[in-house]
């Protein structure tokens, strides 16, 4: 069976620690979208690690990269050689239809936000978008590209040339790149992967026909899905939890699927963020949640839970489970609020209509009680506070599907399991 971890925010919802959690269980899991301009960082004791490309486990484990991920080669080789040092001894495959992201790629990624000026979107530029560009422009090139030099070269040189015009005569800046120095290195890293070349999609077909389970891995969150999330302040790709049939390979069936959500919300780059606090309040659950990106280590904007979007998150995904991340972040606080409506210009709207136009969305909160420190363990839901219990009750009854699991520390122990 299919069993899908998926975020439910905007991103950074924590994952990287469910799929490490579930990953204790599960056998097999599969990365099938995005590229290293996400990071999920997972811990477990002292060892504490951060994933772009490889599913983020620090268990054994079958690993797969499908061909709907997208490959930054030194970042790959860079997280096969910790798990290496580590002595976690995965089976990795990595499908070679995979497309790579090129330094080529992030030099325009920068050039075009610079050209944007006020109207960029807040992209960390490490070249995901240019890359999904060039794969829709039938262009791009792949990591089975990389074994046969000449052939690389062919369709690099063919690449470049279109890529470095744009570069100096659209945005009018120059790529301080060198096309034989990048070619070896292109060349190299294939070379070293090679090993771990499979067609995913047979992999993964034949243990589903035998009843394994296989745990996935989505890359960003719902609301920076390209076609229902705050377009265009998005990825370049579709992030919804379905779309892993067609970038993996596999006939839809029937999945299991944990929704991951923190007790707030947080917010990376630019766009919209009806909740974003800013008051002390926002500083307080920056430093507590250490809210800065993986990736771009760029402080994470902080507000209020938005049970608008989750619940229609929920909905888009068709989540089964809930997983509440970071309410240990919250405590201490005088009061906390969560928006359960929306308004534009005085009357109500449904979060379709919200996502249109959401820089003018007024939020309609309830507000709850905060809760003191919590504890280093818990057993069961009885131990909780009072007033988180009737806060996390809210949540659940307002998201319309039961919470399963309650985060209350960066650790993989640090997790209640809602019996």
């Amino acid at each position: 069976m299919l069993i899908s971890v998926v975020g439910l925010q905007f991103g950074d919802e924590g994952k990287g620690k469910f799929v490490d959690y579930l990953s204790g269980n599960v056998n097999n899991i599969a990365r099938f979208n995005g590229g290293a301009n996400a990071g999920h960082c997972v811990q477990h004791g002292n060892v504490r690690g951060s994933f772009s490309q490889l599913p983020a486990s620090l268990s054994k484990n079958n690993l797969y990269i499908c061909q709907g991920a997208l490959i930054s080669l030194p970042v790959l080789v860079k997280e096969i050689d910790f798990i290496k040092r580590e002595n976690i001894h995965s089976t990795i495959s990595i499908d070679p239809r995979c497309h790579i992201v090129l330094p080529l790629h992030a030099e325009l990624n920068k050039a075009s936000e610079k050209y944007k000026g006020k109207n960029k979107i807040g992209s960390v530029g490490v070249g995901v978008g240019a890359c999904v560009e060039d794969k829709s422009n039938r262009h791009g090139i792949r990591l089975i590209d990389t074994l046969d030099k000449e052939n690389l070269r062919s369709k690099l040189e063919f690449l470049w040339n279109i890529r470095e015009k744009q570069i100096n005569h659209v945005f009018n800046e120059s790529a301080a790149l060198d096309f034989e120095e990048m070619l070896e290195l292109i060349h190299q890293y294939g070379k070293e992967i090679e090993p771990y070349f499979t067609f995913t999609n047979e992999a993964i077909g034949d243990l589903l026909n035998i009843g394994e389970d296989v745990l996935l891995e989505t890359s960003q969150a719902t609301f920076l899905d390209n076609s229902f999330g705050t377009y265009p302040y998005t990825v370049a790709y579709q992030t919804l939890v379905q779309t892993c049939f067609a970038m993996i390979g596999i006939p839809a069936q029937k999945m299991h699927i944990v929704g991951v959500m923190k007790a707030y919300m947080i917010h990376v780059g630019n766009g919209p963020f009806p909740t974003e606090l800013l008051t002390e309040q926002s500083d307080y659950i920056r430093e507590r949640g250490n809210e800065y990106g993986t990736v771009s280590k760029r402080p994470r904007w902080c507000g209020w839970l938005d049970l608008c979007l989750i619940k229609h998150a929920v909905k888009l995904n068709g989540v089964t489970e809930l997983a509440i991340t970071n309410v240990d972040v919250l405590a201490g606080l005088h009061e906390i609020k969560v928006a359960i409506a929306y308004e534009i210009g005085g009357k109500p709207v449904c979060c379709d209509e919200a996502l249109l136009q959401l820089d003018k969305v007024k939020p309609i909160y309830k507000t709850f009680k905060c809760w003191g420190e919590l504890n280093s363990s818990y057993t069961h839901l009885t131990e909780l506070p009072a007033e988180l219990i009737d806060f996390l009750t809210f949540i659940r009854n307002y998201a319309g599907v039961p919470i399963k699991y309650i985060s209350h520390g960066p650790d993989r122990d640090q997790t209640l399991i809602v019996q």
